[in-house]
């Protein structure tokens, strides 16, 4: 008797009925304990997106696989070119996002679209608390369902989205009405959905002559 073939995975992340589906994996240095707690730094991430998206009235369901898994997932991977943490395609779709988001400068490294949402970059060498790992897992998580940020980036020319101030992809505190909502058009048009964006040259060359 033939043992009936399981369908292959499309998507890293399927969407139905405000039910998030992601298959992620994470790299061997998220199984180390957090400083000073008897969970991991993967127990944390995957603690942090299902809190901060299920307050916002999504189901997030997250199925760890190995990270050579053939089929499409997440991979969650230490930080590595800024202190930062942050979301990137892989480098070979670097660039042309440009031309797929009107020239939206934000694309240029997130070059997302539902197949390639992007793999997560999480800093583990920052002396943050648990909660702020949790949330900051929680934003970048934000970004693989298809959202940009809102505050006042380098790349967003320093301008923050106004009455964001609050919102998971602004300052990392909860997932908003309106971000739901983004998340719900993202996954429904396959198009990474941005907050709103001004260039000002006064701001821009004020903000940057300060770093």
């Amino acid at each position: 008797m033939k043992t009936k073939q399981t369908d292959p995975v499309k998507y890293p992340v399927t969407f139905k009925d405000d039910t998030i589906t992601c298959r992620i994996a994470f790299d061997g240095g998220f199984y180390e304990k957090f400083p000073k707690e008897d969970k991991t730094y993967a127990d944390l991430c995957k603690e942090g997106i299902r809190k901060y998206w299920s307050e916002g009235g999504f189901t997030v369901e997250l199925i760890e696989v190995p990270k050579d898994d053939p089929q499409p997932h997440v991979n969650v991977v230490p930080a590595k070119l800024t202190s930062t943490s942050y979301v990137m395609s892989r480098w070979w779709r670097w660039g042309w996002g440009l031309f797929r988001s009107s020239f939206h400068p934000e694309s240029v490294m997130i070059n997302w679209s539902r197949k390639h949402p992007g793999n997560i970059h999480l800093n583990l060498r920052s002396k943050s608390s648990v909660d702020w790992f949790m949330r900051v897992s929680a934003h970048e998580f934000g970004h693989i369902l298809g959202l940009g940020d809102a505050y006042a980036a380098h790349y967003r020319f320093y301008y923050e989205a106004p009455g964001t101030r609050d919102y998971m992809m602004n300052s990392n505190r909860k997932v908003s009405p309106e971000e739901a909502d983004m998340v719900r058009k993202a996954q429904t048009t396959g198009k990474m959905q941005y907050f709103p964006i001004r260039f000002s040259a006064k701001r821009y060359f004020k903000k940057l002559l300060k770093r």
